[in-house]
């Protein structure tokens, strides 16, 4: 991967977690209706999980241009990732569907494949000295 590779990776996976984020944190019903559907609808926390999204969706773009943000962030968001798809693994039966809790679990944890592989591959780039460039 390249040092523009990441970046734009960066930028993506940031754009798409700040929406989610913005999704829950101004309308948590929909979001609750349309995305999250797991047990009782509590519209606050979807809010309080909305505003930690926004918030990693701004790091995220923030790492676009500070290299060293960047491993940490996507560190983090491994073991979030990692965390959140445990969290539907034990709640599969409190989805919409069963197919639909395996497809929220597997997703979730191929995100936090993803982002250890990011974070590897940021960590990789600073020790070949090739992140401290922006072009």
């Amino acid at each position: 991967m390249t040092e523009r590779d990441l970046r734009l990776s960066l930028a993506v996976a940031g754009v798409v977690t700040l929406a989610f984020g913005l999704l829950a944190l101004i309308s948590p019903g929909t979001f609750f209706d349309e995305i999250g559907r797991y047990g009782a609808k509590n519209t606050h926390y979807v809010g309080d999980v909305g505003a930690f999204q926004a918030a990693a969706g701004v790091g995220l773009l923030l790492a676009v241009g500070r290299p060293s943000w960047r491993a940490p962030l996507l560190w983090v968001g491994a073991v979030w990732f990692g965390l959140h798809a445990l969290n539907h693994l034990f709640d599969i039966g409190e989805a919409r569907s069963d197919s639909r809790g395996l497809f929220d679990t597997v997703s979730l944890a191929l995100l936090g494949v993803g982002s250890a592989y990011l974070a590897r591959e940021s960590e990789r780039l600073r020790d070949a000295g090739g992140d401290d460039t922006l072009a």
